[in-house]
């Protein structure tokens, strides 16, 4: 693990702690490596050609966002407290976001291309029955934002599946967990879909968790 990645961990692992209820009985803190991660995001869409996308001059485009990465490691931490637990995971890699945008009337499309170095999740739910959520509405995620017209991602946010981890799996030595969902959505002057997939493989982490016990 790198000097980074640590700070990161340990500044999530401050922002929890806070975030604890006063009083509260000392959580247990699970830690691991994220030994593979890999997300496939593509929203297809175009314009509905009503009263909103004429007042917005974009009626007649259409086209395609793809953010997508794979074999990205990084790590998660999880606070257990009770029933409840909640965490933060942080990915290091190469993605890639691609837009393709045709106008109306034909032409050259507007294209986009973006390198995304980091990606995270939330780690929410019973501590019996965690779920990792990514692109979070309230975390304004922009993997999908482009300079070429089209929806945002905060448009379409909501429609991502949280990924459920398998029953009690934060006492477990490794674990593995996909998903993947396509839904339809209606965005201001746009329609379209949007089709998610993630994998996320990790294993407990003794080395991280007996760092953040000490500073915990």
């Amino acid at each position: 693990m790198t000097r980074a990645v640590l700070s990161v961990a340990l500044a999530a692992l401050c922002s929890l702690l806070t975030a604890s209820p006063a009083g509260a009985a000392k959580p247990r803190i699970y830690a691991f490596d994220v030994l593979d991660a890999r997300i496939s995001e593509v929203m297809t869409f175009q314009s509905d050609d009503g009263p909103a996308c004429q007042r917005a001059g974009l009626c007649g485009y259409s086209g395609t966002v793809t953010y997508e990465f794979g074999h990205a490691d990084g790590f998660a931490i999880a606070l257990a407290q009770g029933r409840h637990v909640n965490g933060f995971g942080g990915i290091e890699m190469g993605g890639l976001t691609t837009a393709t945008v045709q106008g109306p009337g034909g032409g050259t499309p507007c294209t986009d291309k973006v390198i995304d170095r980091s990606d995270s999740f939330d780690i929410e739910g019973r501590t019996a029955r965690p779920r990792l959520v990514f692109h979070a509405p309230s975390s304004a995620p922009q993997f999908l934002n482009s300079y070429c017209p089209g929806p945002r991602d905060v448009d379409v946010a909501r429609l991502i599946p949280a990924l459920a981890l398998p029953s009690h799996s934060l006492g477990r030595r490794s674990l593995f967990a996909q998903t993947a969902a396509s839904k339809q959505f209606h965005a201001g002057p746009f329609v379209g879909t949007l089709s998610f997939s993630v994998a996320v493989r990790m294993r407990r982490s003794p080395s991280l968790g007996g760092l953040l016990e000490i500073f915990g």
